[in-house]
């Protein structure tokens, strides 16, 4: 249940929060849909990182949000074992990459030195690090934002 009191309905909570300030849940409804329709990352690149953030926010609407119209996408397996990222063998270098930036850009962005710079830079261009620097935001604050409200919805949100 919600920590606010929600405007009435039948929706989903998450979206019911939203609707607390129209203006600011557009804005968030409006970041959102950038992050996943605008995006030049590629599916599973871009999912490695949402959940590798989703967990360390511990948010469970994001946790149990899926990406199922790539069959490219994640496995099962790979969702619930993105904490041991660094031994995953399924991972390849890209993929590792954005997931360390995911990390440390919400556990510890001071970190992101010049070698690892360097190592970012040999695996993506400037503009799907840039990318990943947007969605990361987009992740970590309203997946907090999410988490913090205990605003959830009511099934699996599959994208």
């Amino acid at each position: 249940m919600a920590r606010l009191d929600l405007p009435p309905g039948d929706g989903d909570e998450l979206l019911r929060l939203y609707g607390l300030s129209p203006k600011m849940g557009g804005a968030a409804g409006a970041f959102t849909g950038a992050v996943y329709g605008d995006s030049i990352l590629p599916t599973r690149l871009s999912e490695l990182a949402r959940i590798r953030i989703a967990n360390v926010n511990q948010c469970m609407v994001c946790l149990d949000t899926r990406a199922v119209s790539d069959p490219n996408g994640l496995t099962e397996d790979e969702y619930l074992g993105i904490e041991d990222w660094r031994t995953m063998a399924s991972l390849d270098d890209r993929e590792r990459i954005a997931v360390e930036f995911a990390e440390k850009f919400a556990t510890d962005h001071l970190s992101m030195d010049d070698d690892f710079w360097a190592r970012a830079r040999a695996q993506l261009s400037d503009q799907e690090l840039f990318e990943l620097g947007v969605c990361c935001a987009s992740w970590l604050g309203l997946g907090r934002m999410t988490q913090i409200f205990d605003a959830g919805v009511s099934c699996r949100i599959e994208l």
